[in-house]
């Protein structure tokens, strides 16, 4: 993919896409953070179709820049290969669900991701001070909502409309196993809230220089995942503090570490529950408030995921498009599964192509490990050991923020093994010697 980071690169067309996108990011973030009471409003006043519009507009975005790059020959070999990925998962999703709704549904899912690693040039190239004095008020609204919740009752908790005759739930309202209350802020959902806190936490304290800032942000972060609930997200919070921190102190080696660590997580839980019987501890242990929800995991939510991908898919090529997650829930509820793994959920996506995907992304990722000096680079990996330790027990995908740093970190790796690889670190000012 290309990248077009310096003003003498873009024409007239590219300069207005660049602003449509950044306002369109800028649009989707917001709607995101403050989701709940936002739907809340624009039901009141018989608008809830507009809540839509920041994605409907990341929609377009991605089609103009495609159609620019092709019009253009600028469509490089990893777009093509991307382009009949998607392709050949909608062609399988239909040929799997006979459902051309639902398939159609799979894609719009993805539209964060796929909006990230198509605009990731036009979007990215911010000067650091704007990013930073825009990502910081979004977090303090993101925690300090989910904080003020803690003594408020929000109105718009449990509150449902709907779009085109169905149903949508406004900002869940549920509780753990002993019936605290699951706190989602402003945001639709405690899991939502968490793990936006934790995004703008590991991309703000790249900004910051002094320690007592970035402890700062960490205390607000880790207080609002705290009072959300959210039991999965607390190992990636300690694995990002720990990679943030080898980062301001140009320590590769604790990032590696992290970053492989990570690769553990992500993959040996699901093969022991793809090769282990699990039943009997289950039926003991499976209301454990400690780790209750990842026995059941293991025990029954991926071994179906695999099932998905193979009994009801067709291998070795998955399920296709709309055939995991909520598209699923919604138009095959006898199967449905959330998928709960980045892993997983991707290899129900598109089966055996997810693996030498996988390999070649996490390469890519501790080879950057050596170049630490680049903005661009910092900031990638930090999301990246994000999305590994918290994609052990979420398909990332479904969560919006997390599926567009997806798309960022997708189209970063590309970039990085693309022929564009000297370019990049000419625009980072990092040196990547020609093997």
């Amino acid at each position: 993919m290309d990248t077009y980071n310096t003003a003498e690169q873009i024409d007239p067309f590219l300069n207005k896409l660049r602003v449509a996108c950044q306002v369109s990011l800028g649009l989707f973030l917001v709607m995101q953070v403050s989701g709940g009471v936002v739907r809340w409003i624009l039901d009141r006043i018989g608008a809830s179709v507009l809540t839509y519009v920041p994605n409907v507009l990341m929609i377009l975005c991605v089609a103009s820049f495609a159609s620019y790059k092709i019009l253009n020959q600028r469509f490089s070999q990893s777009s093509f290969f991307f382009i009949l990925l998607v392709g050949l998962s909608l062609l399988i999703g239909y040929w799997n669900t006979h459902n051309l709704v639902q398939v159609i549904f799979g894609l719009w899912v993805l539209v964060p991701f796929l909006f990230g690693i198509t605009c990731q040039p036009l979007v990215l190239p911010i000067p650091s001070a704007q990013l930073k004095w825009f990502l910081l008020p979004l977090f303090c609204i993101a925690a300090g909502g989910v904080i003020a919740n803690s003594v408020l009752d929000y109105p718009w908790v449990g509150v449902s409309y709907q779009v085109g005759g169905v149903e949508i739930e406004g900002a869940r309202e549920w509780q753990t196993s002993g019936g605290a209350a699951r706190l989602s802020g402003l945001a639709r959902s405690s899991f939502d809230v968490a793990g936006q806190v934790v995004v703008f936490a590991g991309v703000l304290s790249m900004f910051f220089n002094r320690w007592w800032q970035r402890i700062l942000i960490w205390m607000l972060c880790g207080g609002a995942v705290f009072l959300s609930t959210s039991k999965g997200i607390l190992l990636a919070l300690l694995m990002t503090i720990i990679a943030s921190e080898a980062q301001n102190s140009r320590n590769g080696k604790i990032l590696k570490l992290a970053i492989i660590g990570g690769i553990f997580w992500l993959f040996v839980p699901p093969l022991m529950g793809w090769t282990m019987d699990w039943q009997e501890l289950a039926r003991t242990d499976i209301n454990n408030p400690l780790y209750g929800s990842f026995l059941d995991r293991m025990n029954d939510m991926w071994p179906r995921a695999l099932e998905l991908a193979t009994t009801h898919g067709l291998p070795p090529f998955g399920r296709g498009l709309g055939g995991i997650g909520v598209p699923l829930s919604i138009y095959e509820p006898d199967l449905s599964n959330a998928g709960d793994n980045i892993f997983v959920y991707i290899f129900a996506l598109i089966g055996i192509i997810a693996i030498p995907l996988f390999v070649m992304g996490f390469s890519g990722l501790v080879q950057m490990c050596q170049f630490l000096d680049g903005q661009a680079i910092r900031t990638t990996l930090v999301l990246a050991v994000i999305i590994i330790w918290y994609g052990g027990v979420g398909n990332i995908l479904e969560h919006a923020i997390l599926a567009l740093a997806l798309g960022f970190i997708t189209h970063a790796l590309t970039a990085f093994f693309g022929k564009e690889n000297m370019q990049l670190a000419e625009n980072i000012n990092v040196k990547i010697e020609k093997e």
